[in-house]
């Protein structure tokens, strides 16, 4: 006679799966709590920026039990936490994705500075602002190049970081950092039942 097991983790707290079972419980729970959140309006993720940060947290914190009692309190937490960091977010995406399409001509431009000098110019130049007199004697310019090393090493520095570790990151204290169950496993075998019903 085989003995099955079931074995089930039992935490005093849904997990995020329980939670948010699929894409369509998270984005519903998103346009509510938005609209509280963000009467301004001044956000505007896209529904493939929420399909992404969905499957995302779910990859990452799929069965993490829920650091809050009050299920609703937990939910605020996390828009809270998209509400602050999804926009920043994906703009690091964005540049990460300009600065890996540069060319090696690109890296190795270095800063150009162009010097301007005008003798007794018709109009006066204003001392506090930025504004540029039209009229010029004569002008000499510097144009700097990098040095293929420094060029790819400054490029290295910039995407090292991962944006998205970092985005993830921020959702860390929304669970629970206990990594065992709470409750006592419990489990049932085939030969504890047919005993229980012969007694």
């Amino acid at each position: 006679m085989s003995n099955n097991v079931e074995i089930l983790p039992q935490y005093s707290t849904k997990t995020f799966c329980d939670m948010w079972e699929k894409l369509s419980d998270f984005t519903g729970d998103y346009s509510t709590i938005m609209a509280n959140l963000d009467a301004g309006g001044t956000i505007s993720l896209t529904s493939t920026n929420l399909s992404t940060i969905y499957y995302l947290l779910y990859s990452r914190y799929g069965n993490n039990p829920i650091a809050n009692f009050d299920e609703e309190q937990w939910k605020y937490k996390m828009m809270t936490v998209i509400f602050m960091y999804a926009e920043t977010w994906l703009k690091k995406l964005s540049i990460q994705s300009t600065l890996r399409g540069l060319t090696e001509a690109d890296l190795l431009t270095g800063a150009k500075q162009i010097y301007n000098h005008a003798y007794n110019p018709s109009s006066t130049p204003s001392t506090d602002t930025l504004t540029e007199i039209t009229y010029i004697n004569d002008q000499n310019t510097a144009s700097h190049k990098r040095a293929k090393l420094e060029a790819y090493s400054i490029l290295w520095n910039l995407l090292h970081t991962n944006a998205t570790e970092e985005f993830l990151a921020k959702f860390k204290s929304c669970f629970k950092l206990v990594v065992r169950p709470e409750r006592p496993v419990i489990y049932i075998t085939e030969e504890e039942e047919i005993e229980d019903a012969n007694i």
